[in-house]
């Protein structure tokens, strides 16, 4: 099994980051539940400038979406060496993504499996951009299925790589306050963004500043 993971490795030009490794994210070797091993391909610049985690709800509304592009669109304007970290779901994920490609900012997308696959295949052409703006980095070997559980470790990355995590969007329960959580546990800043009180997209944010685990936020001025 080994051998022929280093066998993919070598085909597909995989960068292999060892947790005693120079080049290894500085950030994440502090958290102590940091992977021992991490895989990654692009152009990967894990210890240059600023980074910032954006997450939120895969349901994101389209204004949920607009905010988290303006955020990152005018961050670029101020913030030359930030680089954006998610994880490329449906909804806040993919937008923020997408939005460093529009700015021209570096891009990290953390799947929940291995290199061989992206998931959802729909935000591969993201994905493949991204590889030329920063890239894709994942502690799972190749052959790895996106299960559920391999979501809620990812999220300890996006946490733990990053000086800050901005959750744009959450619902009550949702994955973006299991990363604002392991964010909190890194004493690493969590920002959030404020909704109507009769959203439910706006509920997680209004929780995580009703209990004092994240700071509120109106734009990239207060980031």
């Amino acid at each position: 099994k080994a051998r022929l993971e280093q066998d993919f490795i070598h085909a597909h030009d995989i960068a292999v980051y060892t947790i005693h490794d120079a080049a290894y994210p500085e950030r994440l070797r502090q958290c102590s539940d940091a992977p021992f091993v991490l895989f990654g391909k692009g152009n990967l610049k894990l210890n240059e400038g600023k980074f910032l985690s954006i997450v939120g709800t895969r349901s994101a509304t389209p204004y949920g979406q607009e905010l988290a592009r303006r955020l990152v669109l005018d961050l670029a304007q101020e913030m030359k060496d930030i680089t954006i970290v998610s994880g490329l779901a449906y909804g806040i994920d993919v937008a923020a993504h997408r939005a460093a490609l529009e700015a021209g900012l570096p891009t990290i997308i953390i799947p929940a499996h291995g290199l061989d696959r992206i998931y959802p295949a729909v935000h591969r052409p993201v994905a493949v951009a991204a590889l030329k703006q920063g890239g894709i980095l994942t502690e799972y070997p190749s052959g790895t299925e996106p299960e559920k559980m391999n979501f809620v470790a990812r999220n300890r990355i996006i946490a733990g790589l990053s000086e800050a995590v901005v959750v744009v969007e959450s619902k009550e329960r949702d994955g973006s306050l299991i990363t604002a959580g392991f964010a909190n546990d890194y004493n690493r800043d969590v920002l959030t963004f404020p909704g109507r009180v009769t959203d439910m997209n706006a509920k997680g944010c209004h929780d995580l500043i009703r209990n004092h685990r994240a700071e509120l936020i109106e734009s990239a001025e207060d980031v």
